[in-house]
């Protein structure tokens, strides 16, 4: 299947998309995580444009490797989000062949298993990234909840409302981008035990999921996250999550 981000003009759109959600019920738990238990090298597999791998260099210490299949991508990455401890790198067929086995301290994969619509390469992809860790090291992935699909959220809505959707189908993906047309994706529909199973197979134990919402939130937190990004016309994410955050130890 094509590659819908090495278009030029869906990597820009991309770019544009306001993270705000994903910022606050999903980043930020990674960065939390990274900042208190520091890795020497962070790889951020399928990086996208850099906007993970650029906080996680700023608010830590560590080596960040970050890679991607699209060109596009890797280009907006050096370009607007370049910093001395990033190295961007296009991977091949998935393979991490410039990284040796079991040198990497952590490892993160944001929306990358939702994108991809072929089980067997999704479980290659993990199965790479087991090869490069550190035994012991922590492997967290951030996809969209599959449990919520159809559900409007404030800045995008992956599938159909009410649709049952079969293991592995494709649903559109619906990103609201700030002053511009919404930018149209095609994902899949894994459920949770595509993950499991997956995982486990690849060699990762301890495997735990989280599901965020803004529930879980204080008072205080919420008014923390009001200074920090502004007014947010938060929709249905108050009480429904809508992302899994994945962990697993190699």
């Amino acid at each position: 299947m094509t590659n819908l981000f090495e278009s030029d003009k869906v990597a820009n759109q991309f770019n544009a998309y306001n993270d705000v959600l994903e910022q606050v019920l999903g980043y930020n738990y990674i960065l939390s995580f990274f900042s208190k238990h520091q890795a020497a090298t962070i790889l951020d597999y399928g990086c996208g444009p850099g906007k993970v791998a650029l906080r996680l260099a700023e608010q830590t210490a560590s080596q960040i490797v970050a890679v991607d299949e699209s060109e596009s991508m890797i280009d907006i990455a050096n370009k607007q989000r370049a910093h001395d401890r990033i190295v961007y790198q296009v991977v091949k067929n998935d393979r991490l062949s410039f990284v040796p086995n079991d040198t990497i301290d952590g490892a993160i994969a944001c929306y990358v298993f939702i994108n991809n619509g072929s089980e067997d390469r999704i479980r290659r992809m993990m199965t790479e990234i087991y090869r490069v860790l550190r035994p012991k090291s922590r492997f967290i992935i951030l996809d969209t909840n599959p449990n919520t699909t159809g559900v409007p959220f404030s800045t995008f809505q992956n599938g159909i409302k009410d649709k049952v959707y079969d293991y592995g189908e494709q649903r559109v993906e619906k990103l609201h981008v700030n002053q511009q047309e919404d930018l149209i994706l095609y994902d899949f529909n894994w459920p949770n035990r595509m993950y499991d199973d997956n995982l486990k197979y690849a060699g990762f134990t301890h495997v735990t999921v989280k599901y965020p919402t803004l529930n879980d939130f204080s008072a205080e937190q919420m008014a923390a996250i009001t200074a920090q990004y502004g007014v947010i016309n938060w929709e249905n994410e108050r009480t429904q999550a809508p992302f899994i955050l994945y962990e697993a130890i190699k």
